[in-house]
């Protein structure tokens, strides 16, 4: 019969489909298929790795940061050594040649600014030759020919330490002469406006 002979309709609306080795069972996509597990066991590694790395820095970074942020102590020694210099180092000494006495208690009250010495003084010191005030016992003047300037010097020292220890005007010092090197005892004597003394080998000194 013609229409058993005929394909169906339907079946000639699709053409056969040959199977071939790249769609059934190929090599090239069974290695694909056994390749995707270990691309996963590398990322996994690689995972891995990263988070060591990450912990060791931050274990690193945890032990480096307390030594780094102490701060150091000051040694004591520098304080120490000028507490030591400063305590060792000698005092001034209280008095000089041409020091006048500087506390209104220790300078004599009452007294000349300008005394009238007799007319053989010659001034000792450069507060005397200055002229400058005198009331403070620091104008010196020397009596005599025999009678050196700094020797006039070294006894008006020996008096004011008499004055500042026992508050007279008038007693017994002793004065060591540069000139000579010897000791030598002066009578001292005040009139209300200079101090006299008198000793030694005729020496004289006035001190106002």
């Amino acid at each position: 019969m013609a229409m058993a002979d005929s394909p169906d309709q339907e079946t000639r609306r699709f053409a056969a489909v040959r199977a071939t080795s790249e769609t059934i069972g190929s090599p090239a996509a069974v290695a694909s298929a056994k390749r995707s597990p270990k691309g996963s066991l590398i990322g996994l590694i690689l995972i891995l790795v990263a988070i060591i790395v990450i912990a060791f820095v931050l274990l690193f970074n945890s032990l480096v940061a307390p030594n780094n942020s102490s701060s150091p102590v000051a040694s004591p020694s520098t304080s120490e050594s000028v507490e030591q210099t400063i305590s060792e180092s000698p005092e001034s000494p209280s008095a000089t040649e041409d020091q006048p006495l500087s506390s209104e208690t220790e300078t004599p009250r009452n007294r000349p600014a300008q005394p009238s010495l007799p007319a053989g003084a010659s001034p000792a010191n450069d507060a005397a030759a200055a002229q400058t005030d005198a009331g403070n016992l620091n104008n010196v003047y020397t009596g005599s020919a025999s009678t050196s300037a700094g020797f006039a010097q070294a006894v008006r020292d020996a008096f004011v330490n008499h004055y500042l220890d026992t508050n007279e005007l008038s007693g017994r010092v002793t004065a060591t002469s540069p000139v000579t090197g010897g000791n030598y005892t002066m009578n001292c004597e005040d009139n209300g406006e200079y101090v006299t003394c008198t000793g030694g080998d005729n020496a004289v000194v006035y001190i106002s």
